[in-house]
Formats: C-alpha cells, structure tokens, sequence
C-alpha cells in the first residue's frame, strides 16, 4: 500500500515536472506569437494607457483580454505572456475534466486526456500564443466548473469576464445556462434552482456588458460595432471548403482518418446510450453550437478550440480500448514532425506580411514538414510584419521585450 502511494506522488511530481518544463520551453520559443490578436491586443493597451483612446483591437473590441494580455505584454514581455497562456490552456483541461467527473476520479483517463490535447499541434499551439483564446477557454471552463459547485456569483462573475474576452462565446455560456435550466439533474443529483440560474444569466451578461460600455459608447448607443469579424463572403461555395479543410486540420492529418473510422463503426446502442447522457448531450450541443459559429467564420483554428477539447472529453469516455486513444496520441506527435498534402493550396499573395485567403486548390499530393516546424517558420515571419505597427518599439517587439 505504502508503495503504491509513493508511486502515486513519484508520477504526480514527474507530470508536474513535464509540465512546467514543457510551458517553459513553449514561452521561450513563442515570442509574442503567431497570432495577429497578439499584437492587436497589446496595441489597444499601449493606446489606452499612453494616450488615454480606447480604440478596440479588432472590430467590437476583446476589452478583457486587451487589458490582460496587453498588460502582460507591456510591463513584462512575451515570456510572461506566453507561459500565462500556456498555464490558461492547461487549467482549462483540468477545470473540464473534473467538472464532470464522478467523485472517484479515474487519474490514468485523466491523463491520456491531457496526453491527447497537448499532443495535437494545432490546438496546442492555438492555445500557447499570447491571445484571448486561451483566456476565454480558461473563463468559460472555470465558470463551468464554480456553477457545477453552486458556487454563483463566481461563476457569473468568470462567466461574465468570458464574454468579455471573447464575444462568440457568449453563445456558450447563454448555452450552458438554458441548457442546466431545463436539464438541472445534469450530474445525477439537484442542481441549482431555476432562480439562480436566472440570476447567474443576469449577472454575467451585465458583467460582460460593462466591458463593452465604452464602445457602445463610441457608436453613439448604437448595435453597429456588432458585425461579422472579417473573413471570407458569407456563401456555400467559398465557407464550405475552408470549414472542412480547418476541421480536417485540427483534429490532425493522421487522427482524422481514425475519427472517421470510429464514427463509422461505432455500435448503435453504445451512440444510443451516449446521446442519452445528459452530459454528454451537453458536450454535444456545444460541439454543434461551436461548429456552426466556425461554418460561418472559417477564419482561425483557434474558434473550435473549445468543440476540439470536449471531442476529446467525449472521446475518452466512449472508447474502451485504450490502444486506439495511444494511438491517436502516437498520430497527433507524429503531425508535429511529418505531414502530407492531398491538394495544393493556392494564396492570393505569397508575401509574409500580406493577408493570407486561399483562392483555389489543385491535386498534388506529396509528403511536408510536421506542423510544428512549418509553424515554426512562420512564427519568426509574423512577429516581423507585426512588429512594424509599434514604431520606435518595433525591436522590443521582435525580442519578445516588454513594451514599456
């Protein structure tokens, strides 16, 4: 007994030690990151605070995570940025997982079901640069796991600083809300009262709300600052290659196959007894409210980390045999160093620092680089174009400097 204690607490420090050693090396490497949000967000704290404007880094603005993040970047550089993102993501994974576990948590589902995550590229390295999509993911699974404690106005309160960070998401908590409303046995025992879940619904849009006052503000109290976020013409022939092309891509170029066969062999009383669980029809809805926000906005891979994540969740749940978890995790690893191409995509420019859209595709299949060094690329190029927006600070930037 006294052994396999010890061999408990041995594991737990060794996965700890991976952890932290693995967010370290990631920080290092980021910079401030691939992302364009990176740089917008940081741009919108450096106005706000030197120059008084608040002028939103994208369209409606991300006002939580620009004060965050933007924070971050100004008084303390890319580092401290990346590895709060990185610490964001991981949290994220954990307040999922056991919001919805059963008292007697099963350690070794748990970890292959960080195994899984971490060891898909795209939705790693989504969720490791400096940006609201870590931020967000880690609000809205935090306000999940504080109302499954009944623990309220801390919920709306991280519900409330989601929507904030993240607009799309308030389709996710406003979800969650009217789904616990009319499902309120969801985890086997009585959950919370239709009251204060009504409250939690108040409480959190008018905390989000507060965040987007000032804007509202600038458009002269009107709904105008809520429009589409950029992205391709909204049409069937232009959505739909981009949205199948990105999903393919998250859920990774040899992991897709293995999905596919799985949905196409699984048992129909086993998908019966799934979609019959009350939690696992609440992971669906937001698989489907995710995809569908995606289907519209095919833009980054970053919108479905959230449906990628509770894939994974439910995945872990349904499969049995482990052998084939090991070996979507082997396929996942696999992606970060090889990869292949069935079509050849063509851009509308191939200059570094021009907007990238793709406007055709031709079949040429061949062998590539692994996400991972393809992205590594990249990476470099985008911190350049991006740098050229602070001026006299364009060098910081580039050096993952603070900016003050």
């Amino acid at each position: 007994m006294i052994e396999i204690i010890k061999n408990r607490k041995l594991i737990k420090i060794i996965s700890s030690s991976f952890l932290l050693i693995l967010g370290l090396f990631i920080s290092s490497h980021k910079g401030y990151g691939d992302d364009i949000d990176s740089r917008a967000l940081i741009s919108t704290f450096i106005n706000m605070i030197e120059n008084g404007v608040y002028a939103p880094s994208r369209y409606y603005g991300h006002p939580f995570a620009e004060l965050v993040l933007g924070f971050m970047g100004y008084f303390f550089g890319s580092f401290v940025s990346s590895f709060f993102s990185y610490i964001f993501f991981i949290l994220s994974l954990i307040l999922i997982y056991f919001s919805f576990s059963k008292k007697k948590i099963n350690i070794s589902l748990f970890a292959l079901f960080l195994l899984l995550c971490i060891s898909n590229p795209v939705l790693f390295l989504d969720n490791t640069n400096p940006s609201d999509a870590p931020l967000a993911l880690f609000l809205f699974s935090a306000g999940i796991f504080l109302l499954n404690k009944k623990i309220n106005i801390l919920s709306a309160v991280f519900f409330g600083l989601c929507i904030a960070s993240r607009a799309n998401y308030a389709l996710f908590v406003y979800f969650t809300l009217f789904f616990y409303l009319f499902k309120n046995d969801l985890n086997n025992y009585n959950f919370l009262n239709k009251e204060r879940l009504f409250y939690i619904l108040i409480f959190s849009t008018l905390i989000g709300g507060l965040f987007y006052f000032p804007i509202f503000i600038q458009s002269f109290l009107s709904l105008d600052f809520i429009r589409n976020a950029g992205g391709p013409e909204l049409t069937l022939a232009t959505l739909l290659p981009r949205f199948v092309y990105k999903i393919y891509l998250s859920i990774g170029f040899f992991s897709a196959p293995l999905f596919f066969l799985l949905l196409c062999f699984v048992k129909k009383n086993l998908l019966f007894k799934t979609l019959n669980d009350k939690t696992n029809q609440f992971f669906l809805g937001l698989i489907i409210l995710n995809l569908l926000l995606f289907f519209l906005i095919p833009t980054k891979t970053s919108i479905i980390s959230l449906s990628i994540v509770l894939i994974y969740l439910l995945f872990i749940k349904i499969v049995k045999n482990k052998n084939f978890i090991y070996l979507v995790i082997f396929f996942n690893l696999l992606f970060y160093i090889f990869s292949y191409q069935i079509f050849e995509i063509k851009y509308n420019s191939k200059k570094p620092c021009d907007p990238i859209q793709a406007i055709g595709a031709n079949y040429k299949p061949k062998f590539l680089e692994g996400y991972f060094i393809t992205r590594s690329k990249k990476l470099s190029e985008k911190i350049v174009c991006d740098s050229k927006f602070f001026g006299d600070r364009k060098d910081k930037y580039q050096n993952g400097k603070k900016l003050k």
